[in-house]
């Protein structure tokens, strides 16, 4: 093993290492938290302790938090008790009482140990709700940010016929439209004096009086009685509400806020300059303002479509292309590889996205891809300074005359057109199947991106069209110009180099970006932050490898090749 070797190797090891501290850390966020409210000298309860232990110790290994409460004798955990259960919606029907990200559990025998098992499976499968967030108003039992939801507040009056109209209503608009997104709460207030009173509470906090059910309270709005030309109203004001940000009709009835300050606040954020408009080729104008997705679609789209690999690949192929001097046969040629691997990598790119969209829930899937494309990065860094030395991700020269071949077959067949398509379209499979050591890393991590964000549908399609237009970009530049020109010349090995500097550095910072908190890719801000860090840091060490230290004799990276001088210094 060479020095060069050893030194690539202690290099990779530091980083595992520290990954892997970095992972223990994120582990204690990934835990389940359970909430268990007890009685001493209840036996369920004495039962279930000792499973809960069990399941701690023996089965969920360092996964579980289990907060333990005693409510007999101890009033503040009594109300707490309390507390949780107006939360989730449930009545009091005594100890044990146990939660377990959203799921409430009432009693215990020896029969309810899947339960247990399936509530602690399914948090650790779709990543571990705090109880503790649900009761403090921070996430909702639908497993969304509370701040994402619509709570609408629906008083009714048992036997009222209206009020049996918009019922079935609001059930099918969370049933079939809204789902988690929408909250309905509801109250009978002709046989329940306390609803009646919130009823009343909440007409007043509106500027309105109780004068007749069904009344429904959606953010601002106030409406009282029900019919089918409400319908397109309740929808109307639930889609303002998830355009403009929910606000709970309970924080206004409590005197938390007014319909004034809410409809103030929305006017002066409305009144902002926040748009940061472009043009995207083939999807007209869109706004940046809180679509960081599309920056890191657009950056890294452009970014791995400067790729040697695929660069070399074409240069050759065009470099040999030219030789037949003929136009109609170099556009032939060209545009089919172009097709044909850029439908084969996008193909790739959408079974990653599928994978990753199925498993987006789990956070320790995003963390071990992450982790790979992370040792991707180090190696194309490796690249750089020991170019083809140890782990490479460039296509090996043992395969080049195999490529150089395959090319060569291509021009025997240029007398037959169809048999020169058909000889391209296998060279480009080929090609991309040799490629995607050299290319994988870079569609897996902007998939994971997405994936972690739940982009998906239309919004995917039209960032994968994006990605594809802008991967091909360079490699359509050289193709037109080759055209016009008829002249073709073969990518040197000292630009492939300066292309995998920037590429493992981006790499790195985007795979340590995923591992820490994808969230930070969600906002434009902190998006263009993390690109010019890569940037930078690109930029910095082609300043040392490139400027200082030759200076001082030291020749590395890409400076390796050539002194300026015409000296080797291979």
């Amino acid at each position: 093993m060479t020095n060069v070797q050893k030194k690539f190797i202690f290099i990779l090891s530091a980083i595992i290492l520290i990954l892997m501290a970095s992972l223990s850390v994120n582990a204690a966020n990934d835990k389940v938290d359970i909430f268990f409210f007890r009685g001493d000298g209840c036996s369920h309860c004495a039962a279930l302790e000792p499973y809960l232990n069990y399941l701690q110790n023996e089965v969920y290994k360092g996964k579980l938090n289990i907060h333990d409460y005693e409510i007999w004798y101890n009033e503040e955990n009594a109300k707490l008790a309390q507390t949780f259960l107006d939360a989730y919606g449930q009545e009091d029907n005594g100890v044990p009482m146990t939660f377990i990200g959203t799921t409430y559990i009432s009693g215990y025998n020896e029969g309810m140990g899947p339960d247990f098992k399936a509530a602690i499976e399914f948090e650790l499968e779709n990543g571990p709700i705090n109880p503790q967030d649900i009761v403090d108003g921070k996430m909702t039992l639908g497993r969304l940010p509370a701040d994402e939801v619509v709570n609408l507040y629906f008083f009714r009056g048992e036997g009222c016929s209206h009020c049996a109209e918009e019922e079935p209503f609001l059930q099918h608009l969370v049933n079939d439209v809204y789902q988690n997104r929408l909250i309905v709460h509801e109250y009978e207030v002709w046989y329940d004096e306390e609803n009646a009173k919130l009823a009343d509470q909440f007409a007043k906090a509106y500027g309105g009086e109780m004068s007749g059910v069904p009344m429904t309270f959606i953010g601002t709005h106030f409406v009282t009685g029900f019919n089918e030309s409400h319908q397109q109203e309740f929808i109307d004001y639930i889609e303002e509400e998830l355009a403009t940000g929910p606000v709970d009709p309970k924080r206004i009835a409590d005197g938390e806020l007014t319909v004034e300050q809410v409809l103030e606040s929305r006017e002066q954020k409305k009144n902002e300059p926040q748009r940061t408009v472009i043009n995207v080729p083939l999807i007209g104008e869109v706004d940046l303002q809180n679509k960081s997705l599309l920056l890191t679609t657009t950056i890294i789209g452009l970014v791995d479509g400067v790729n040697p690999c695929s660069l070399w690949v074409l240069t050759m192929l065009l470099a040999m292309v030219i030789h037949t001097d003929s136009r109609k046969k170099t556009l032939i040629i060209g545009f089919v590889y172009l097709f044909v691997t850029a439908a084969i990598y996008a193909l790739f790119i959408l079974g990653v996205f599928s994978l990753l969209s199925y498993v987006r829930y789990m956070r320790w899937i995003q963390i071990v891809v992450a982790c790979i494309t992370l040792v991707l990065g180090i190696i194309n860094l490796k690249d750089y300074f020991f170019f083809k030395q140890g782990v490479s991700l460039t296509i090996d020269d043992e395969k080049k005359p195999g490529l150089y071949k395959k090319m060569r077959n291509v021009l025997k067949n240029t007398d037959n057109t169809w048999a020169m398509i058909g000889a391209t379209v296998v060279l480009s499979a080929g090609v991309s199947l040799v490629e995607f050591s050299c290319t994988a890393a870079f569609p897996v991590i902007w998939s994971n991106i997405l994936a972690a964000h739940n982009v998906k549908g239309v919004e995917f399609a039209l960032h994968l069209l994006l990605y594809m237009l802008l991967y091909q970009l360079d490699e359509i530049i050289i193709f037109l110009v080759v055209v016009v020109t008829m002249k073709s010349k073969k990518m040197e090995e000292k630009h492939g180099q300066v292309l995998k500097l920037f590429s493992g550095c981006l790499m790195i910072v985007l795979s340590a970006v995923m591992i820490i908190s994808p969230a930070l890719m969600n906002d434009l801000k902190s998006t263009l932050i993390i690109f010019g860090a890569a940037f930078a840091a690109t930029l910095l060490i082609l300043l040392i490898t490139s400027v200082i230290l030759p200076k001082f004799g030291i020749y590395i990276g890409h400076m390796k090749e050539e002194d300026g001088k015409g000296k080797s210094r291979k």
